[in-house]
């Protein structure tokens, strides 16, 4: 490995631009396109110092959609010669599969990785050789939902096939739930979208790095609440299993094979979930190459000492055994983690503390923008606060939770109405 290799970095994450940058800039040289939003407003002067170590860098707006992405990735492929590209953001990993096609760079995942892991059909029907799927059919027009729905029998989950963030998800219960959803849509639907069997169970994730065709560094979550509670803003919450229980060791077991099913996506790592029923069953839900959101990364890294985001990293620039070592500090108990997720707010954002002095409290972060107008979380990334916990037994998690949504209203963020 030589500093004149050059890394293109593509970024649509303001948090995650800073790091990045440092990560590699003192053995590679760095090249960088940052949307708007990667203009860190509450650190204005640690991203213009992750700038300041870039050789070349543009803003480009729309940055995975626009064709000045392409143009100059390979400007700086004829100026330099591009050895690796970097992305963490899930709506990127396809754009930067295609420049790496595209330059020849040979570290990191294919198109046709990209393709399995972002589009829920594709990754269903490559899955389903080694995991349990829920049963599907892919609807472009409402008419064909109509008929899915029919076929497979409500209630059904309707959700775009490239979607994420549970944005624009929802359970169909009945044949009039049914119907109100599609008289609110156009005949013609504008993206495909994945009609599947509801399954009813317990949600989990997954979290680890899928490296040399193993899986290494692995933790499973139990979800408190739904994923699709942000409709009604309640919080969303993560437990951490043990590692040693039987739950976790069989969640581990499928996400290999799920992982092994797929396309190979060339070192990296995955956020995967998986249904479980009452009675035993597992069904993947969906899994992506890339870091989970909400509080993932903070609770993995604090149970494991890898940090998710850096592993990615590395690992797209062909360092499988750099971080291979980082991952045998997993041995040992660090203890188990979680999160609680407050849904973004409706009105104005005026106030928002984050001194809760809770025991088990580990970090509150203020994730919405003060002084923005919101009109309620539309993904389940739309967070007002993040707090991540360290967790205890499952009666002294559950009463922590209780106190932090309880201190969330007492603290009063206040929201106010929105004035024109």
């Amino acid at each position: 490995m030589t500093a004149t290799e050059t890394v293109l970095v593509l970024t649509g994450y303001d948090l995650e631009t800073i790091p990045v940058v440092h990560w590699l800039a003192d053995r590679f040289r760095v090249v960088l396109i940052a949307s708007r939003n990667a203009a860190n407003e509450r650190h204005p002067g640690a991203f213009a110092e992750a700038v300041g170590r870039a050789e070349d860098w543009r803003w480009i707006d729309d940055v995975f959609d626009s064709r000045r992405t392409v143009e100059t990735a390979l400007e700086w492929h004829r100026r330099f010669g591009v050895d690796h590209v970097v992305c963490l953001d899930e709506k990127g990993l396809v754009c930067a599969a295609e420049l790496r096609g595209l330059l020849g760079v040979k570290t990191g995942q294919d198109v046709e990785s990209a393709h399995a892991y972002r589009f829920k059909d594709r990754m269903y029907r490559a899955a389903a050789s080694g995991v349990a799927v829920p049963e599907f059919v892919v609807a472009a027009s409402t008419f064909e939902v109509a008929r899915a729905a029919e076929r497979l029998g409500t209630p059904v989950v309707v959700k775009p096939v490239g979607g994420s963030g549970s944005r624009d998800t929802h359970v169909l219960g009945n044949e009039e739930e049914l119907g109100h959803w599609l008289a609110a849509r156009p005949l013609g639907l504008s993206s495909p979208m994945l009609v599947q069997r509801f399954v009813d169970g317990t949600m989990f994730h997954v979290d680890g790095l899928a490296v040399a065709g193993g899986v290494h560094a692995v933790r499973v979550s139990r979800y408190g609440g739904s994923t699709l509670g942000y409709q009604g803003s309640q919080p969303l919450t993560s437990t951490m299993l043990a590692p040693d229980s039987e739950l976790s060791a069989l969640l581990v077991e499928q996400v290999a094979r799920t992982v092994a099913a797929l396309p190979d996506a060339g070192d990296g790592v995955f956020h995967a979930e998986f249904f479980v029923t009452a009675t035993g069953e597992v069904y993947l839900c969906e899994i992506a190459a890339r870091a989970g959101g909400g509080g993932i990364r903070q609770c993995h890294e604090l149970a494991t000492g890898v940090n998710l985001f850096h592993a990615h990293t590395l690992l797209q620039c062909g360092l499988r055994e750099e971080v291979l070592a980082m991952s045998d500090g997993t041995v040992g108990d660090r203890g188990r983690y979680g999160f609680f997720l407050e849904s973004a707010p409706t009105g104005r954002l005026l106030s928002a503390s984050v001194d809760c002095e809770l025991p088990g409290v580990v970090s509150c972060d203020v994730m919405a923008k003060l002084g923005q107008v919101y009109t309620g979380a539309s993904s389940s990334a739309d967070v007002l606060r993040r707090f991540v916990v360290e967790v205890g037994d499952e009666a002294e998690t559950a009463e922590l939770y209780r106190r932090i949504d309880a201190w969330c209203r007492d603290s009063l963020v206040v929201a106010g109405p929105v004035s024109s």
